[in-house]
């Protein structure tokens, strides 16, 4: 029986590779592997909650505003439950939200045109579409640009980006004034431009049908439906296929207990939506076939961080197997429309064939179907936003408690679970999407998402298992966000650029060229 082996899996990170066990041309076994320790939890212990945003929003550089944004509603919840805390502003909470979409929308462009974008271009698939080919295309240089300007946007009120620094116990730390919010609008206004009127998607439609392209209806469009159609005639809406069960934590918060995106269940054919005790109460994490103490699993309120177990028999990843009731569930983009019932322009009824049914194409045409109400959301969102209102009514870290930051990537559902005695944290976990849609299998032999979404697909080049690589990246894996590195004790030498040549900050104690340097 031939084995494949696959490594990297993906553009974005190279810690991922998955193993095939192919039989008369057909995938019969999939094995994911997250190839790095995972052990950010274990960074933030013994130290005050205020503290954990800051630094489990560097669990990733791609996925930064999400992790900061979890943690903080982590610690949050538990001040609430502990009576120290009221809540955010109104007006924090629409920055917020603000902040979210944008990064979002962002890491949709990132996935479509450099993560996705490139398998269904000429220079990689020999499709014609020469606009998405990486790096030199002029739909792949437009994209970077588009990115680029949103990511300038976010900064106005992060900060700076990856890794803002205004997200807040509390609130926000930035304000936002009448100036950056028209400088935000202009930002967004040309990515707007870029990708084009929501109302002109029918007709690029039928531009990219008959091979035409008219950039005063959006050059971003035209490039990603231009990937859908490819997608289509690749056969994605039939292979990559998952069990149709998918779950939503829900997102950005309305202001009346309620979210725009509301947490869901998608199970068997029925759409449920659970409250966060029962969302809560329903996960589990599985490390049967994790590098990880058995310890290391179960509850996430109740298990050890994690605790390596490198020679552990039977284990093949770094990731834990995570569940929910004991299933395996599909998260992200493709998730949160269907527990909002949303299938905009029917395209996933039409060129999907099913508007509810797991594939590699309709996790594509969702991530497109998402961008575009970002975008809408986004522009009605600025002109919410009271400049100079209350962003802040301040925080203590003096406290004891339990909470679980529920929010939602790109990628699809993270939370955060963390526990406080003494205003000091006792226990944190954290669960990715990429965990749900990446992981292992779990004690009953159960294979996660893409496991399973492998298995059964046909692979005609075994040097080139093309179909493959395109479900991996349906899902947007990101692996930073479900593992960490850490390094051993030893010697190194770090090379540090002065700011001005031949001098340094005085005062700086960090080492010049060439020095050698003792790290943990």
């Amino acid at each position: 029986m031939p084995e494949i082996e696959i490594d990297p899996t993906t553009r974005i990170e190279g810690h991922h590779s998955t193993t095939l066990q192919v039989e008369d041309g057909v995938v019969t076994e999939a094995k994911s592997h997250m190839d790095m320790f995972r052990g950010m939890e274990t960074v933030v212990l013994d130290r005050p909650p205020s503290d954990a945003p800051v630094f489990t929003q560097r669990v990733c550089g791609v996925c930064f505003t999400v992790h900061r944004m979890s943690s903080l509603l982590a610690i949050e919840n538990a001040a609430r439950e502990a009576g120290v805390f009221d809540g955010v502003p109104d007006t924090a909470r629409k920055m917020r939200n603000l902040l979210e979409k944008i990064a979002t929308l962002w890491n949709h462009a990132v996935h479509m045109f450099a993560l996705v974008g490139p398998d269904y271009s000429d220079a990689v698939a020999d499709t014609g579409l020469e606009r998405l080919d990486p790096m030199e295309g002029e739909g792949y240089k437009k994209a970077l640009d588009a990115q680029r300007q949103l990511l300038q946007g976010f900064a106005e009120f992060g900060g700076k980006a990856p890794h803002p620094l205004t997200y807040a116990p509390g609130g926000m730390s930035a304000t936002p004034t009448e100036g950056k919010l028209q400088t935000i609008r202009r930002q967004v206004e040309y990515v707007s431009d870029w990708l084009g009127p929501t109302d002109a998607i029918p007709e690029v439609i039928g531009n990219v049908r008959n091979g035409e392209f008219d950039p005063s209806l959006g050059e971003g469009l035209h490039d990603i439906v231009s990937i859908l159609f490819a997608a289509k005639e690749a056969g994605a809406d039939d292979f990559g296929v998952g069990p149709g069960r998918y779950y939503c934590n829900g997102v950005y918060p309305d202001g009346e207990g309620d979210r725009e995106v509301p947490a869901g269940i998608y199970v068997d054919g029925e759409l449920s939506h659970p409250s966060k005790e029962e969302i809560t109460s329903a996960i589990t994490e599985d490390t049967t076939r994790a590098w990880y103490t058995d310890d290391s699993g179960g509850h996430p309120m109740e298990e050890s961080p994690p605790k390596p177990d490198p020679e552990k028999d039977g284990a093949y990843s770094w990731g834990k197997a995570p569940r929910y009731d004991g299933m395996n569930m599909e998260t992200g983009s493709l998730a949160r429309l269907i527990v909002t019932d949303r299938d905009p322009f029917d395209l996933r009824a039409d060129l999907g064939g099913d508007p509810t049914k797991s594939t590699t194409l309709n996790r594509l045409i969702a991530r497109a179907q998402e961008a575009v109400l970002l975008r809408d959301g986004i522009l009605e969102l600025l002109e919410e936003i009271e400049p100079n209102a209350t962003v802040n009514r301040g925080w203590t870290d003096d406290f004891s408690g339990e909470g679980v930051g529920l929010w939602e990537a790109s990628r699809g559902a993270l939370s955060h679970w963390v526990k406080i005695e003494d205003g000091t944290i006792t226990n944190y976990q954290i669960i990715t999407p990429t965990l749900w849609n990446l992981g292992p299998r779990d004690g009953n032999g159960t294979p996660s998402i893409f496991e399973g979404a492998v298995e059964g697909m046909e692979v005609t080049d075994y040097e080139n298992p093309i179909n493959v690589m395109r479900t991996v990246r349906s899902f947007d894996p990101c692996l930073a966000c479900s593992v960490h590195v850490e390094s051993p004790a030893g010697t190194y030498t770090e090379e540090v650029t002065p700011a001005s040549p031949g001098t340094a900050a005085a005062g700086s104690e960090r080492p010049f060229a060439g020095q050698e340097v003792d790290e943990p």
